[in-house]
């Protein structure tokens, strides 16, 4: 009897919740309701110690109205239902109550006469004035119609007739199937129509399905060794469960649960919990069949769910010691292991596993189970270019694995990585060197080292070493920085790559950096000159720089700021130049620079100053001949400076067979603007070359023409 008592002390605060989610508004008196079919019954609760007091004293009213859509409960036509107002028991009723032979469940007594002494008028309250005692007494007095009341609702709960003696279960048969009722639960004064107490629920009329809370998902099952859990959500539809069990495959049933279990809630907690229950002391791999029953407010039990169950084995066997992992041959990882202690009778054997990183993924290398005597084994598939971490598991009939801790396995390599390729380089105008190279593939790959020389004969030396940092990180890109105030103007490079077990590669191809130039170059030498009536030809030393690439000569005349390049000489065997652009009579100035690859230019060479031989010739004139195809013959034309056209001029033929032959005199013709000299093909060539010059009055001549070779 104490055991079922204390279950169930916070259902009442669970029941005045729902009913709050449901109308929005807190009921004094919470009711519920369950259709039979020919029939409704109806449970309801005051919220408050002193309304079941008064309960006791005024009883119940339970009306009846027919539902109506859009109608507020409170404006619906309601009617007292038969036997309203209830009053709780007379000693007669309760008497008469526990001689009914229907009333044979000897807990349903116990809790019917339990209740039957909670409502006795001397157990109401307390007599006297509560206030003699002063606060302590009240306090006293205020548990002691908090514990009435709880234990009030307890036997009501488990016990049909310790409801209805305490008036809080009444049972409506005059329904009609199918339709839809709002039932009014109240508590009013005595020869007054004013309520002091009110709740409402609403019903639709119909057949009951006991079985309409059984719903088998809803049990989470773990089958552990010897032992299964179970755990459901809790519901408004019930308070409490019991847990029955069938050893002889559902053929019969007996109950485990000593008594209903709740689920306790924390006061003014809302959300969702969990019921939970364990059963111990089972057979391994034998099946068990399961119902659990759930004790609603109707003071019955029904059933949930049924399930079967197979408690197993899930304790592991010892975990392996992995003692070694040795490179014993260039393919081959050896690995032995000792068990800790004899092994389980249901040892099944050993499985071998790898991973890359120690905290990775480890995947089976072992093709089948290694029999349970196997203490030793050989990997021949480890990665010949990384890391390589092992792990053994014993695994037992069950199913149930347990692991070594992992051993890593130091690689005896000697293979170098691959020559590195330097995909990039460069130098800017600071001197500041970049270096580029393509990454190596190789897992085992470590870094570079950098080498630099100022000769490709030259030994190298190391510059920077660039190696996998912590995290894993490798730099391809390299950073070097040289002076560009020297006198060599190349620098030059290698790489050589490394793996983690600083194999070395051979060195890459070198590279050639061209230094950004700084030191200009030798200016070049006026060496000499001579003057004609024509020319002025200026002999020279060039430059006596290795990166000298031009020599420029430039010339101005006198009075004039400004000096223009006359000449730009890029061959070293040149060391003269001819300068026919020059005027007789006239002072010119020149001078020489050298400019070097890097447009480094020279500082400025020795000047000279000359003055040109007057020239009295008169201007030279220009020849233009074609060759007549039609009618053989060669025709001339004399092309002459406008200041030449004034006065006779006399124009003076010369020909040659061929380059190398002589010039000789042809003919001395008069120059007639607009006349086109004609002269035969000469019998026996192929080709003629002419040129002329002109003779005036005062037998002045001009410098020779330009050349015409025609060929018919």
């Amino acid at each position: 009897m104490k055991a079922i008592i204390y279950l169930p002390l916070f259902f009442l605060s669970s029941l005045v919740s729902i009913a709050q989610n449901e109308q929005e508004i807190k009921p004094a008196i919470v009711v519920i309701a369950r259709n039979y079919g020919n029939s409704i019954e109806l449970r309801y609760f005051p919220s408050k110690p002193a309304l079941l007091s008064k309960g006791y004293q005024l009883g119940y009213h339970v009306e009846r109205a027919n539902f109506q859509t859009g109608v507020a409960v409170e404006n619906l036509s309601f009617s007292p239902i038969k036997g309203s107002p209830f009053l709780i028991w007379d000693e007669k009723q309760w008497e008469a109550g526990f001689k009914d032979k229907n009333n044979i469940d000897s807990t349903q007594l116990k809790l019917a006469g339990f209740a039957k002494g909670l409502s006795d008028s001397s157990t109401n309250g307390k007599v006297g004035d509560v206030l003699d005692g002063g606060l302590k007494s009240i306090k006293e007095e205020r548990d002691n119609q908090d514990m009435k009341f709880a234990f009030a609702i307890i036997a009501a709960n488990r016990s049909k007739m310790a409801a209805q003696g305490l008036a809080l279960r009444v049972t409506d048969t005059e329904v009609s199937s199918g339709a839809e009722y709002v039932y009014r639960v109240s508590m009013k004064e005595k020869g007054t129509n004013n309520v002091l107490a009110l709740g409402y629920t609403r019903i639709k009329a119909g057949s009951f399905n006991p079985l309409y809370l059984k719903n088998n998902q809803l049990i989470k099952l773990v089958e552990g060794d010897k032992m299964i859990s179970i755990s459901f959500p809790d519901s408004k539809e019930y308070y409490a469960y019991n847990i029955e069990r069938s050893d002889n495959q559902g053929v019969t049933y007996q109950r485990i649960t000593t008594e209903p279990a709740l689920k306790l809630k924390a006061h003014g907690y809302t959300g969702q919990t969990e019921y939970g229950f364990s059963d111990s002391g089972l057979v391994n791999y034998q099946k068990y069949f399961y119902r659990v029953l759930v004790s609603t407010p109707f003071a019955d039990d029904l059933l949930l769910a049924e399930f079967v169950a197979l408690p197993r084995d899930k304790t592991p066997p010892p975990a392996p010691l992995l003692q070694t992992a040795t490179h014993i041959k260039p393919k081959q990882v050896e690995l032995i292991w000792e068990m800790p202690k004899e092994p389980n009778t249901d040892l099944k054997g050993f499985k071998i596993n790898r991973s890359n990183e120690i905290k990775g993924v480890y995947s089976p290398i072992s093709k089948s189970l290694l029999p349970i005597t196997t203490r030793r084994y050989i990997d021949e598939s480890f990665e010949k270019d990384g890391s390589n971490y092992y792990i053994v598991e014993a695994i037992d009939t069950a199913g149930n694995i347990n692991q070594s801790f992992p051993l890593y396995v130091t690689l005896i390599d000697s293979t170098p990585p691959a020559i590195p390729t330097i995909s990039f380089a460069r130098i800017d105008s600071l001197g500041k060197i970049t270096i580029q190279i393509k990454p190596n593939i190789e897992k085992d790959f470590m870094g570079y080292q950098l080498l630099k020389a100022n000769a490709k004969e030259h030994n190298f030396s190391i510059v920077e070493e660039t190696f996998k940092d912590s995290t894993g990180t490798a730099n391809f890109t390299l950073v070097d920085s040289t002076t560009l105030n020297t006198l060599t103007k190349n620098i030059y490079y290698r790489v050589i790559a490394f793996d983690t077990h600083f194999n070395q590669s051979e060195p890459s191809k070198i590279i050639e950096l061209t230094k950004r130039d700084t030191i200009p170059p030798v200016s070049p030498l006026i060496a000499g000159f001579h003057i004609t009536d024509s020319t002025v030809v200026i002999e020279f030393a060039n430059s006596s720089s290795e990166d000298a690439s031009k020599n420029l000569l430039l010339r101005r005349e006198k009075g004039k700021e400004k000096f223009d390049t006359i000449f730009v000489n890029n061959k070293e065997a040149i060391v003269q130049f001819t300068d026919k652009n020059i005027t007789g009579g006239v002072q010119y100035e020149y001078a020489m620079y050298a400019r070097d690859a890097g447009g480094l230019l020279s500082k400025s060479s020795n000047h000279i100053f000359l003055k040109t031989i007057l020239n009295n010739r008169i201007p030279t004139p220009q020849l233009i001949g074609k060759y007549n195809q039609g009618s053989k013959q060669l025709l001339l034309d004399f092309i002459l400076d406008g200041k030449t056209k004034n006065g006779k001029i006399m124009v003076e033929l010369f020909k040659r067979s061929a380059a190398s032959a002589v010039w000789v005199s042809d003919k001395l013709i008069e120059y007639m603007k607009g006349k086109q000299f004609v002269e035969q093909v000469p019998t026996g060539s192929k080709s003629m070359i002419y040129c002329i010059r002109l003779i005036d009055e005062q037998q002045r001549v001009s410098n020779f023409s330009n050349e015409v070779e025609l060929k018919f």
